[in-house]
C-alpha cells in the first residue's frame, strides 16, 4: 500500500508540473488596442457614465443603441427609447445613490462594428464613500453610422 501511495504522490507532483509548466507558456490575453471599435467601446462607455452621472435620461439616452437590452437581477428588459429610462435615477437615489464611476473597463473581443467590454462599475454616496461595485459585460456596436450600447449584463440589482 506504501508504494501505491508513494507512486501516486510522484504521479500527482509530476501532472501538477507540467500543468504549471503549460501555463507559463501560455500566450497573454490579446490586446485589441488597434481594433477598430476598441476606440469608439472606450469613447461610447466614457460618455454613458458622464450622462449618466448628471442625471438627464435624454443624454445618456444618447450613448445607446435602441433596441438595448439591459439583463439583471434575473431579469430581461428591453429598451426602446429615452423613455424607459425615465425613474432610473429616482431609484438609484433612494438607495443612496450619488454618482457611479469605473473601476475597469477592458475589450475583450472586438471587430470592425462590435466591441464586447467586461467592466467594474462603482456606485458611491455623496459623500464618495463606495456604496457597491459590480461586474458587467458591455456590448457595443455601430449601426447607422452611430455607435452605442446595445447590450449590458451585469450582477447590479
Amino acid at each position: 500500500m506504501r508504494k501505491f501511495l508513494t507512486t501516486w504522490k510522484v504521479a500527482g507532483a509530476s501532472l501538477l508540473l507540467t500543468f504549471m509548466q503549460g501555463c507559463a507558456t501560455m500566450p497573454a490575453a490579446p490586446s485589441f488596442t488597434s481594433c477598430p471599435a476598441h476606440k469608439p467601446a472606450l469613447e461610447v462607455t466614457d460618455k454613458f457614465m458622464s450622462t449618466f452621472n448628471s442625471k438627464n435620461a435624454a443624454s445618456w439616452a444618447e450613448t445607446f443603441d435602441f433596441p438595448s437590452i439591459r439583463i439583471a437581477s434575473g431579469r430581461t428588459v428591453v429598451l426602446n427609447s429615452a423613455a424607459d429610462l425615465e425613474g432610473s435615477f429616482d431609484r438609484l437615489e433612494a438607495t443612496g445613490w450619488d454618482h457611479s464611476a469605473w473601476a475597469s473597463r477592458r475589450v475583450v473581443q472586438c471587430g470592425p462594428t462590435k466591441a464586447h467590454m467586461l467592466t467594474t462599475f462603482v456606485r458611491y454616496r455623496k459623500d464618495g464613500s463606495e456604496l457597491s461595485r459590480f461586474d458587467s459585460l458591455y456590448v457595443i456596436e455601430q449601426r447607422n453610422g452611430k455607435w452605442g450600447i446595445t447590450a449590458r449584463s451585469s450582477f447590479a440589482p
